[in-house]
């Protein structure tokens, strides 16, 4: 998949439940209350919630995320443990008058106009200690599946925190080029999984490719209330 995807897709807007049609509206509004009363995801899997968490803690936007001209349905789980805490980004199948699930992730999520999403790993298991670098992975919205496939993800090894790997192999002194004991990983999906060393410039221009001259999206959440959710679908 080229970084631009298959077919470029248009910069994403915000929409009001206007701007849905009657029945995404309705099979939106029905997802959100099985969410908010029964904590159920549309595909049946549980919703969960920390001992006392308030599903108002919660967040839902109605969005045109990924560019393709229609308005996605986006639930962000913030208030579970931290494995449940995630985005889902659903689509309205209008034949089959159903959702479908596009993309599910940890909430630290960045979208981008170009279809692009940088989804950060829940946790740091990496051998970077830094604080200007947490693992992650980019996403590409694919106009063909109408869904995201997975570029790469990252992660980094910093000398200084780790002089050796888990395995007891030292640092490879020798791809770290610029000499500020960092290097990253890059995994590549596809048939046959690879992983890359990258030195800092190497990995900075692999990320341009992908988010030079697109902006970061201001997703309009609004709180998992039940005067929110009735609005979708009046």
């Amino acid at each position: 998949l080229s970084p631009s995807g298959s077919i470029p897709p248009q910069p994403a807007s915000p929409a009001s439940p206007q701007d849905l049609g009657a029945d995404a509206a309705k099979a939106y509004r029905k997802a959100l209350e099985d969410i908010y009363n029964d904590h159920i995801y549309p595909n049946g899997d549980p919703v969960e919630l920390l001992p006392g968490g308030q599903m108002e803690e919660n967040h839902f936007a109605l969005f045109d995320v990924d560019g393709d001209g229609e308005t996605e349905l986006l639930y962000q789980n913030d208030d579970g443990p931290m494995a449940s805490m995630t985005i889902n980004i659903y689509s309205f199948d209008k034949d089959a008058g159903t959702l479908y699930l596009e993309l599910s992730g940890f909430v630290g999520m960045t979208f981008f106009d170009s279809g692009v999403v940088r989804v950060m790993a829940s946790h740091n298991h990496g051998l970077s200690g830094r604080d200007d670098f947490w693992p992650f992975a980019l996403y590409q919205y694919d106009s063909g599946s109408d869904g995201y496939l997975m570029v790469g993800s990252v992660d980094a090894w910093d000398k200084e925190d780790f002089p050796e790997d888990w395995d007891g192999r030292p640092f490879p002194d020798e791809a770290d080029q610029d000499g500020d004991s960092m290097i990253y990983l890059l995994t590549l999906g596809g048939q046959e999984v690879t992983t890359t060393t990258l030195d800092g410039p190497e990995y900075e221009n692999w990320l341009k490719d992908y988010t030079a001259g697109a902006a970061e999206l201001d997703v309009p959440w609004q709180a998992m209330t039940l005067e929110n959710i009735q609005a979708v679908a009046p």
